[in-house]
């Protein structure tokens, strides 16, 4: 009981904001350099003082990642950064919090099914336009982002071979699962809890150490971005007939909803 009281109080004292209010902009392998706090949802994933992976900040207090990068692994190692650009040198609006619990879904190692988390953060951070804005949850319907142009951003290996200082993005075509289960993967790996994402002749491509990042679509009606997808797995990176393989957000609004009714959601 006192935690729901706690938890009501915190509704309470929400203020109110808006999520993925951002402008849009005109390795990650074959990306580029992204602007500075252009994504102010934008997490960096360290374990044991390791960059480990990226993840997206949805609520004041948590953030969405890939089930892959945290199952089974301490709370207590991890540590989170959020207003990063160069994650080896986080600046003076850097925000750091540590992790006091992570929720998984029935996440299958062998399958990748179910490849999300969500990481509680010890304390809430301060919600600010200019600085930290969570971004939107995706809408219900598979179909809305059937063929449109999503928006891939992380610090993983570039074409060069090594993981990137500074945060990189990449637009990617958004492909059906059906096209998908076309390419050189079996059909069979591709379930609805999935979707594809990038250019069926390879060349671009998210990559090892972009695990856990979102996959965003710009809204053009509520001027708006959604998290579409959170980087999952893939054969190698930027392969031709593999394109990148993503956790379809969508599919998992009820449990996210449900476990971060103890903290601020901007509309």
């Amino acid at each position: 009981m006192p935690d729901e009281v706690e938890a009501m109080d915190r509704q309470l004292n929400c203020t109110a904001c808006k999520c993925g209010n951002h402008d849009p902009l005109a390795k990650i392998v074959g990306g580029s350099p992204s602007k500075e706090n252009a994504y102010p949802w934008m997490a960096a994933l360290y374990y044991n003082n390791r960059f480990s992976c990226g993840g997206s900040l949805v609520t004041d207090r948590y953030v969405l990642t890939a089930a892959h990068c945290v199952f089974r692994l301490s709370p207590a190692r991890f540590r989170v950064q959020l207003a990063v650009y160069n994650r080896t040198q986080p600046s003076s609006n850097s925000v750091e919090r540590s992790v006091k619990s992570i929720k998984t879904f029935f996440y299958s190692g062998l399958t990748n099914n179910n490849d999300i988390a969500l990481m509680e953060l010890t304390f809430p951070v301060t919600i600010s336009a200019d600085r930290l804005v969570p971004v939107c949850l995706p809408q219900p319907n598979d179909n809305v982002y059937d063929g449109k142009m999503a928006i891939v951003t992380g610090w993983g290996k570039t074409s060069l071979g090594g993981l990137s200082d500074v945060l990189q993005e990449l637009k990617v075509p958004i492909l059906t699962n059906a096209k998908c289960r076309r390419t050189s993967y079996w059909a069979f790996q591709i379930t609805n809890k999935m979707l594809c994402a990038g250019y069926v002749e390879g060349g671009r491509d998210s990559c090892q150490g972009d695990s856990g990042g979102p996959l965003q679509v710009y809204n053009n009606s509520t001027l708006r971005y959604e998290l579409v997808g959170i980087v999952s797995w893939g054969r190698a990176c930027a392969q031709k007939n593999y394109p990148g393989v993503y956790t379809r957000v969508n599919k998992f609004l009820r449990w996210i909803n449900n476990n971060v009714k103890d903290s601020c959601i901007c509309s």
